[in-house]
C-alpha cells in the first residue's frame, strides 16, 4: 500500500543549490525525517535506496521525507550550517508556503498544520553542519530546537583525514598534486575538516558546554553508525554522544547505503523512529 507520494523536486524550499527533493507522507502525523548529505555528496544518491525502502517502513508512514542537498565542494561550512538553519526554522515555523508549492489540492493540509518533530539523519560532513545548525539555532532566535534529533552515519566531528592526507602524499604524484591543489583552491572544507581545526574544536566546546547538566539533549546524537572499514573519518566519539554501533564490512561511503539486499543502514534508522 502507498504511503508517501512520490519523490519531486522541493518548490519554494530554502537551500543552497536548490536540488532538495520531498516525499509528503499521505497520512501526516506532523513528524518529519530530513536526510543531509556530506563532503561532495547528492541529496538522493548519498542515500542509496533509502527513498524507496523509507516509505514501505510502518514506523515512518506518517512522516514527510526530505532529501536536503547543498554544494558540499565549494561551500563554507559555517555558510552551510547557516543556510540549513533557514531551511529547518521554514519547515518548523513557515511550512504553510512550501505545502501550497508542493501539494495537489485535493492533498492540501489544514492552515495549522505544523511539525512536533524533525529527525535529522545526516552523513559526514552533514553531522557537522547539522550540529552547528543546531548550536546556533537560539542564537539566532529559533525556538524549535528541543523538537529535533540527531542519527549520524560516520560523522565527521572529529575530523576528515583522508583530505589531509591526500594534500600530504600528493606531492610525489603530478596529477595527484594538480587535482589536491584545485580542491584546496576551490573548497574552504579542506581547512575546516582537518582534524583540530578551528572550526571543529569550537564545535567540540561549543556542544560541551551547552549540554552540561543534561541540558539540551537534542545536541546528543540517538544513535551513531560508523563503518568497519573507515579511512575517513575517526571513529572516535564526539562530545556527550552515545558509543557508536558498527556496521561490518562497509566503508565510509556504504555505510548509509540500504539496499533491497542490504538493509543495515535501514534497520539502525527505523531503531530512531
Amino acid at each position: 500500500m502507498q504511503t508517501h507520494l512520490l519523490p519531486k523536486l522541493l518548490k519554494g524550499g530554502i537551500s543552497a543549490t536548490g536540488e532538495a527533493r520531498v516525499m509528503f507522507s499521505m497520512k501526516p502525523n506532523r513528524k518529519a525525517i530530513v536526510f543531509i548529505h556530506g563532503f561532495n555528496g547528492n541529496a538522493i544518491k548519498t542515500w542509496a535506496d533509502f527513498h524507496e525502502l523509507l516509505p514501505n517502513s510502518p514506523k515512518s508512514e506518517g512522516r514527510d521525507i526530505y532529501f536536503y542537498g547543498y554544494d558540499g565542494l565549494r561551500s563554507e561550512l559555517i555558510a552551510s550550517a547557516a543556510i540549513f538553519g533557514n531551511f529547518l526554522n521554514q519547515l518548523f515555523n513557515n511550512i504553510t508556503p512550501i505545502l501550497k508549492d508542493n501539494l495537489s489540492q485535493p492533498a492540501q493540509r489544514s492552515s495549522s498544520f505544523a511539525y512536533d518533530e524533525i529527525l535529522i539523519v545526516a552523513h559526514s560532513l552533514g553531522a557537522v553542519i547539522s550540529r552547528r545548525a543546531l548550536l546556533d539555532a537560539p542564537k539566532r532566535g529559533f525556538d524549535w530546537g528541543n523538537k529535533t534529533k540527531l542519527v549520524l552515519y560516520a560523522p565527521a566531528h572529529m575530523g576528515a583525514r583522508v583530505v589531509a592526507l591526500a594534500i600530504e602524499t600528493s606531492s610525489s604524484i603530478p596529477i595527484l598534486k594538480y587535482f589536491c591543489s584545485l580542491v584546496r583552491f576551490s573548497s574552504p572544507l579542506v581547512e575546516q575538516l582537518q582534524p583540530g581545526s578551528a572550526v571543529l574544536q569550537a564545535l567540540k566546546t561549543d556542544t560541551l558546554s551547552a549540554i552540561v547538566n543534561n541540558n539540551n539533549k537534542h545536541l546528543v546524537a540517538k544513535k551513531v553508525i560508523i563503518a568497519e572499514y573507515e579511512k575517513i573519518v575517526s571513529n572516535d566519539t564526539f562530545a556527550g554522544d552515545p558509543p557508536p554501533v558498527a556496521i561490518p564490512g562497509v566503508n565510509h561511503i556504504g555505510v548509509c547505503k540500504p539496499t533491497k539486499s542490504f538493509n543495515s543502514p535501514l534497520l539502525h534508522l527505523e531503531d530512531c523512529l
